[in-house]
């Protein structure tokens, strides 16, 4: 039987403190992001030329840049930051894509000269994020941790500065922590962390990004350089964007409803469909969750939408198995490297 939900939302008080504290100064929290070591005298120019972004085969030390690996239909392989550390590169993967990005690096690698080295073991990392991530990194001496400053859109003052600090072990990292806490940030847990994840709008590995979706539908469109040579996946893309032929795009979502408690649907929401008036599938849900607001909470997610029904304030019907009587707004379009708005109407 299907359960009635209302617009009244809980949310545990502690993850309340934490959202709003990482949204007011800055967060600090685990990461388990992949990390692999790439050595070689041909590893800058090989991704340049396999990946959606520019990197610069004569960049400086470092510098980060964000792309995207896709395959030969223009499907997500993954999202990953290449920092330039000198004598090798720094690539951050998505958690537990290691191996894939591995295998498809191998896959391209003819008579290159490129080592790749899985060191996410071997080391721990902190994500230090929110509008005074900056500010408290610069004001604590002695951090012992290589610094990666992520790409983010700089005309959006919802996605400041984020940095992953890597650290040589535990120990190190616990050390880095509480210097961080004693300069203002907050340690947040992994709830409150997918929180502000899902409120921000950056897709997830398996949830918004996989090999069924390619980087114009999941707002990527900001890592990826058209004026660049060819690269896997290149034309497929082009074509796409050229002839407008894109047909969902992410959109972040407001769930409404009208009995029950909504925050007991963050969990069973991924995977409803997103219909319209007629009960046809304009789109599914991909994460969902609950994040206070100034009245009490809201139960928000992300999710897929065609193309054809996106419009900011378009409402939907919201089909499962677990929940009824429920409807979702969106409320915008996220384009976490910020670039053209695509389709986007309203």
């Amino acid at each position: 039987m299907r359960s009635m939900m209302t617009t009244t939302a809980t949310i545990d008080t502690k993850i309340t403190g934490e959202f709003r504290a990482a949204t007011e100064r800055a967060a600090v929290f685990p990461s388990n992001a992949g990390r692999l070591r790439l050595t070689g005298e041909d590893a800058r120019d090989l991704l340049n030329r396999l990946s959606t972004n520019l990197v610069d085969p004569d960049g400086a030390a470092g510098e980060v840049a964000v792309t995207v690996l896709t395959s030969d239909r223009g499907r997500i392989v993954d999202l990953v930051y290449v920092a330039h550390c000198g004598d090798h590169q720094l690539m951050l993967t998505s958690p537990g894509q290691q191996q894939n990005v591995i295998e498809f690096l191998d896959k391209y690698t003819i008579m290159e000269d490129l080592e790749v080295e899985d060191v996410t073991a071997d080391t721990v990392m902190l994500t230090l994020a929110g509008p005074q991530a900056s500010a408290i990194l610069d004001s604590v001496d002695g951090i012992d941790a290589m610094r990666v400053a992520l790409p983010a859109d700089p005309d959006d003052a919802d996605h400041p500065a984020t940095y992953q600090l890597i650290c040589s072990d535990l120990d190190t990292a616990n050390q880095v922590r509480a210097a961080l806490e004693s300069a203002g940030a907050v340690s947040i847990s992994a709830p409150t962390a997918e929180a502000l994840r899902i409120a921000s709008g950056q897709p997830a590995y398996g949830s918004e990004m996989s090999d069924t979706y390619n980087p114009l539908e999941a707002g990527l469109i900001g890592a990826i350089d058209f004026h660049k040579g060819c690269y896997i996946g290149q034309e497929v893309i082009a074509r796409l964007d050229t002839y407008h032929k894109v047909q969902k795009y992410l959109v972040t979502l407001r769930f409404e409803s009208d009995g029950g408690d909504a925050s007991e649907a963050a969990s069973t929401l991924p995977g409803a469909r997103l219909t319209d008036d007629a009960g046809d599938a304009m789109g599914l849900v991909t994460s969902a969750t609950v994040v206070p607001t100034a009245e009490g909470a809201d139960l928000i997610g992300l999710g897929y939408v065609r193309t054809r029904a996106l419009e900011v304030g378009g409402r939907f019907g919201v089909e499962s198995e677990d929940v009824d009587g429920m409807s979702a707004v969106i409320t915008a379009q996220p384009l976490l490297f910020g670039g053209e708005k695509p389709g986007l109407r309203g």
